[in-house]
């Protein structure tokens, strides 16, 4: 189905069952219209977080309003970026044996993967270290830092959350701001996951005919 044929399917959800979409709908818009992250840089952050909830409805939808509020293309390409380096850590890392780190001592886990790949590592240094480096590209620090918070919150990557709240206090973001930032994150996975109710509902329209 096409984003406007989703979008026709989900306007049947508050006839079917109105208390749960009622709840979920007053959710949602306390997170998109409230709040002290401004709505450009949610924008951002939920084109972001909707390449990890792997919804595409979700990246086209707020890819519209993104383009509609002046986000450009190189903002929301930067974003994505930084989820995928989260996405790429928070993925290899695990994979690695206990048993591997701790024969190589007490590096961290980084300086570990160095011994383990040293060919590959360079690369791959370069891109995991993104979300933590004062100066990516044309993104500020303070959003590169929100993004990241709300895909490790989206990954539910422990590691990453903790880390990036250390670097959060050092460039003085608040925890108002990383708490918004988590709440997007669950606004996208829920939204990721009612977005699949308009394949149910699709298949039964289908057999009606």
């Amino acid at each position: 189905m096409g984003i406007n044929d989703i979008g026709k399917q989900l306007t049947k959800l508050p006839s079917i069952h109105p208390k749960f979409f009622h709840k979920y709908r007053s959710f949602a818009d306390d997170v998109w219209q409230k709040g002290v992250i401004s709505p450009t840089e949610k924008e951002i952050i939920a084109v972001s977080v909707t390449t990890i909830t792997k919804c595409s409805y979700c990246t086209q939808f707020h890819s519209k309003k993104a383009k509609k509020i002046g986000v450009t293309t190189e903002e929301l390409i930067e974003g994505v970026t930084i989820a995928t380096s989260i996405e790429t850590g928070t993925a290899l890392i695990p994979s690695i044996s206990t048993e591997i780190f701790q024969a190589l001592g007490n590096d961290s886990q980084e300086e570990q993967l160095g011994k383990i790949f040293p060919d590959q590592y360079k690369h791959l240094h370069d891109l995991l270290i993104l979300p933590f480096v004062d100066s990516v590209g044309i993104l500020p620090t303070k959003l590169v830092i929100l993004i990241s918070y709300a895909v490790a919150h989206a990954l539910r990557s422990n590691e990453y959350i903790k880390k990036l709240q250390i670097v959060a206090s050092k460039h003085n973001v608040s925890e108002i701001e990383l708490g918004e930032a988590s709440l997007i994150a669950g606004a996208l996975r829920a939204g990721s996951t009612v977005r699949h109710l308009a394949d149910v509902l699709d298949i039964f329209d289908v057999e009606r005919r």
